[in-house]
């Protein structure tokens, strides 16, 4: 058994002493997504620190002790800042959440070559569709007109520890090619760039749907 295999183990016997809570009150305790948890239980790879923290919390267990194994499973000094789950994580088709808006991300992808604007515009309007449903569910309001106001919810949501370090970067980034397409002599970038924005954009919107589907969840009404 390896170190990470032996953690995920430990993990796992934290997660029966508790009582084998569902993966749905998982992600509703802890705020990642089921995929997340149930790699952290898998043992395929080691989850980061921020994951393994709130499955402390969620577990009743002693994080400290978590964090001593943790590291030792790392099997490196603890200075180097873990790479963000969001940004690694491969989704399956059973895992993509469906976003109200459109186009799709495939959609989206074949129109880049040849629309750059429309892919670009594309990006922002899920972005901005993930601000709205944050804004409403946690903090009871709605971003301002500007777009900016937009790319301000993806901060307060980092800050607020809803969605993980990185994404205000991305939303930034996203804006900043949005605005440039505005203007007609502006230099569009290259297609690859393009690409890379409207994966990050809809990764994003993807986590912000998982956060907002989390909260419906912890919310819904008993019968």
């Amino acid at each position: 058994m390896t170190a990470v295999e032996a953690f995920a183990h430990q993990l796992r016997q934290l997660h029966a002493a508790a009582g084998a809570p569902s993966m749905r009150h998982m992600a509703a305790r802890t705020g990642y997504g089921k995929s997340t948890i149930s790699e952290a239980f898998a043992g395929r790879r080691l989850p980061t620190w921020p994951v393994v923290e709130q499955l402390a919390a969620a577990l009743g267990a002693d994080a400290d002790d978590l964090r001593d194994r943790w590291v030792a499973a790392r099997g490196r000094p603890d200075t180097t800042q873990p790479v963000p789950e969001w940004l690694t994580s491969v989704r399956t088709s059973a895992d993509i959440p469906e976003i109200t808006t459109s186009p799709s991300l495939e959609d989206a992808v074949a129109v880049a070559p040849t629309d750059p604007k429309q892919a670009i515009a594309s990006s922002w309007e899920v972005l901005r569709v993930g601000a709205l449903q944050l804004a409403h569910c946690y903090y009871g309001d709605i971003p301002g007109s500007w777009s900016s106001n937009v790319v301000e919810t993806y901060q307060r949501a980092e800050k607020d520890g809803l969605l993980p370090a990185g994404v205000a970067a991305v939303a930034n980034t996203v804006h900043y090619r949005h605005v440039g397409a505005q203007f007609p002599d502006e230099d569009l970038p290259s297609t690859a760039e393009i690409l890379q924005v409207v994966v990050l954009a809809y990764r994003l919107a993807w986590e912000a749907r998982d956060v907002v589907e989390i909260y419906a969840a912890a919310n819904k009404p008993r019968s």
